[in-house]
């Protein structure tokens, strides 16, 4: 009797146990921004994705003594046409798989460096939109190309870990050479970040080294909740691939109107080898109808808005940001519904 006893209680553990590891979760999840307005350097008024559209599926499966598997599938879209809001990858936004447990977070594949964590703590819009201009990485208006010419948010084939100890979190990634480049050219990628965050105050430092020969970028930033409002400040400086040295710095306000409505406002303004290449002014309204949807209005001003562009392959060796000799429109403003799901 005692030995079945104790086969039934080891049955019984072994069932509790199966049953754990079988526990999974999928969570589908997305945003659909729809806004009209006029990018600054353009005439054209025309619909666009405001914060990028998304949706994406997340999930994990509890393999028992406190570890997990995890994966993380992300489209971008853009609503106006439906199409892909980058061609080249059909899961532009994210695409991971790997592990949890006593030791962080560790996975692979195409995932947002570990340096975007902090430069989007400097902005109130959370470089979403027209009006954010991904500012923290030495963000340029519509006129003048993408932003600060360095590097971009995701990272393909790359392998990233986390770690948080009470109120602080260490990223770090590392990359193979993405395939488009040819072999043997440019740098391994690679970024740090390490943030501090309480219900108040937030603070990040980070740093990023992108494929690109020559290119690197530090950024530091901060929050912090003064009650009736919230306030922050960034700034980064590196260097783009033809080696212009550049510099940026912003300041942020969000002010909370009543329960429903908030009132952003960003000033950001980015040098590259001494030239000023951008100083832009936004101010933004949202109305939240409910705790998903919003409604928002928003403007921006750029003074120098189209008076430099960011070339490359010229053989006289005017590569990089070169002065254009030209201005165009500094104003934009956009109008837009956001439904998050």
């Amino acid at each position: 009797m005692k030995a079945k006893k104790q086969l039934l209680v080891m049955a019984t553990a072994a069932l509790g146990a199966s049953a754990a590891m079988a526990q999974s979760s999928v969570t589908m999840y997305g945003i659909v921004d729809l806004e009209v307005g006029k990018y600054d350097g353009s005439t054209a008024i025309r619909e666009n994705t405001g914060a990028t559209s998304r949706w994406g599926l997340k999930g994990s499966e509890d393999l028992g003594g406190g570890y997990r598997a995890v994966f993380w599938l992300e489209q971008q879209f853009n609503p106006n046409d439906g199409t892909l809001y980058n061609s080249s990858s059909f899961f532009s936004g994210r695409s991971t798989v790997g592990l949890e447990g006593w030791f962080g977070h560790l996975v692979m594949g195409r995932d947002v460096n570990a340096s975007h964590y902090v430069e989007v703590s400097a902005d109130p819009f959370g470089q979403d939109g027209l009006v954010a201009g991904y500012g923290a990485r030495g963000g340029i208006s519509q006129a003048n190309g993408g932003p600060g010419q360095i590097d971009t948010v995701r990272t393909n084939n790359s392998a990233d870990y986390a770690y948080t100890w009470a109120n602080l979190t260490f990223r770090a990634m590392v990359a193979a050479r993405d395939s488009a480049i040819q072999a043997g050219e440019g740098n391994i990628p690679y970024s740090a970040s390490l943030i501090y965050e309480d219900k108040s105050l937030k603070l990040g430092v980070s740093w990023l080294r992108p494929q690109s020969d020559n290119a690197h970028w530090a950024y530091t930033s901060g929050q912090y909740d003064v009650g009736l409002a919230r306030l922050y400040a960034g700034y980064g400086f590196g260097q783009n691939t033809f080696q212009q040295i550049m510099h940026n710095q912003m300041a942020g306000i969000s002010i909370p109107t009543g329960v429903y409505g908030v009132v952003r406002a960003t000033f950001s303004h980015t040098t590259a080898y001494g030239h000023t290449i951008q100083s832009r002014s936004v101010l933004g309204y949202a109305y939240f109808l409910s705790k998903r949807t919003s409604v928002y209005a928003d403007a921006t001003y750029d003074a120098n808005c189209g008076k430099y562009a960011y070339r490359t392959g010229s053989t006289t060796g005017a590569n990089g940001w070169q002065p254009t000799g030209t201005t165009a429109s500094g104003t934009g403003f956009t109008v837009g519904l956001k439904q998050v799901f």
